[in-house]
Protein backbone atom coordinates (compact mmCIF):
# COMPACT_ATOMS: atom_id res chain seq x y z
CA UNK A 1 0.00 0.00 0.00
CA UNK A 2 2.86 2.35 0.79
CA UNK A 3 4.38 1.74 -2.64
CA UNK A 4 1.10 2.63 -4.32
CA UNK A 5 0.80 5.88 -2.35
CA UNK A 6 4.41 6.78 -3.14
CA UNK A 7 3.74 6.09 -6.82
CA UNK A 8 0.63 8.27 -6.82
CA UNK A 9 2.50 11.08 -5.04
CA UNK A 10 5.32 10.82 -7.58
CA UNK A 11 2.89 11.04 -10.53
CA UNK A 12 1.13 14.01 -8.90
CA UNK A 13 4.44 15.81 -8.42
CA UNK A 14 5.47 15.18 -12.03
CA UNK A 15 2.13 16.48 -13.35
CA UNK A 16 2.21 19.53 -11.09
CA UNK A 17 5.78 20.39 -12.15
CA UNK A 18 4.86 20.00 -15.82
CA UNK A 19 1.85 22.32 -15.46
CA UNK A 20 3.90 24.94 -13.63
CA UNK A 21 6.67 24.82 -16.25
CA UNK A 22 4.23 24.84 -19.15
CA UNK A 23 2.43 27.89 -17.88
CA UNK A 24 -0.99 29.19 -18.71
CA UNK A 25 -0.30 29.36 -22.44
CA UNK A 26 0.69 25.73 -22.76
CA UNK A 27 -2.13 24.28 -20.69
CA UNK A 28 -4.70 26.57 -22.32
CA UNK A 29 -3.36 25.60 -25.75
CA UNK A 30 -3.82 21.92 -24.95
CA UNK A 31 -7.35 22.37 -23.59
CA UNK A 32 -8.41 24.69 -26.40
CA UNK A 33 -6.94 22.35 -29.00
CA UNK A 34 -8.81 19.37 -27.61
CA UNK A 35 -12.13 21.22 -27.49
CA UNK A 36 -11.72 22.71 -30.96
CA UNK A 37 -10.81 19.32 -32.40
CA UNK A 38 -13.83 17.67 -30.75
CA UNK A 39 -16.14 20.23 -32.34
CA UNK A 40 -14.60 19.86 -35.79
CA UNK A 41 -12.47 23.00 -35.99
CA UNK A 42 -9.32 21.15 -37.01
CA UNK A 43 -7.38 24.11 -38.41
CA UNK A 44 -7.95 26.22 -35.29
CA UNK A 45 -7.10 23.20 -33.16
CA UNK A 46 -3.81 22.99 -35.05
CA UNK A 47 -2.96 26.53 -34.01
CA UNK A 48 -3.80 25.75 -30.39
CA UNK A 49 -1.70 22.59 -30.45
CA UNK A 50 1.11 24.64 -31.98
CA UNK A 51 1.12 26.89 -28.92
CA UNK A 52 1.14 23.80 -26.72
CA UNK A 53 4.02 22.23 -28.67
CA UNK A 54 6.02 25.46 -28.61
CA UNK A 55 5.80 25.65 -24.82
CA UNK A 56 6.86 22.01 -24.49
CA UNK A 57 9.72 22.58 -26.94
CA UNK A 58 10.94 25.49 -24.80
CA UNK A 59 10.94 23.21 -21.74
CA UNK A 60 12.80 20.44 -23.60
CA UNK A 61 15.33 22.89 -25.04
CA UNK A 62 16.09 24.37 -21.62
CA UNK A 63 16.52 20.87 -20.18
CA UNK A 64 18.93 19.84 -22.94
CA UNK A 65 20.93 23.04 -22.56
CA UNK A 66 21.23 22.40 -18.82
CA UNK A 67 22.57 18.91 -19.55
CA UNK A 68 25.13 20.23 -22.02
CA UNK A 69 26.43 22.90 -19.65
CA UNK A 70 27.17 20.33 -16.91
Amino acid sequence: MKKVLDFIKNIYTICKTWIVKNGVEGVAGLIAGLFLWMFGYKIWAGFAFGVFATRNWDIAKAYIKSLIKK
